[in-house]
């Protein structure tokens, strides 16, 4: 399987750590996960609004899910919970 993480903020690795790690289990748990790609983006100076774009391969369509929030520690759980129900959905 194929995880691409591209972090265009100044977030520390570990949250790209974290983010690699939920993917793999995600894996583990629904085994027609291909590929993922997570784009990080920023915008903003004080506090910054973080957004979020993750595509998930899965035979037929892909599954695309967007997140924006200035805290970084909702979008990674709401970003865990949507995937479960849309990979949910595809088994």
């Amino acid at each position: 399987m194929n995880i691409i993480v591209r972090n265009n903020t100044e977030l520390p690795k570990k949250y790209v750590r974290f983010i690699k790690w939920k993917i793999y289990k995600l894996k583990e748990k629904f085994n027609h996960l291909i590929y993922a790609e997570v784009h990080l983006n920023a915008e903003g100076n004080s506090p910054p609004q973080y957004i979020t774009n993750v595509r998930l391969g899965v035979s037929g369509h892909d599954i695309i899910i967007k997140n924006q929030s200035d805290n970084i520690r909702e979008i990674l759980r709401d970003l865990d919970k949507s995937a479960h129900r849309y990979l949910r959905k595809r088994k």
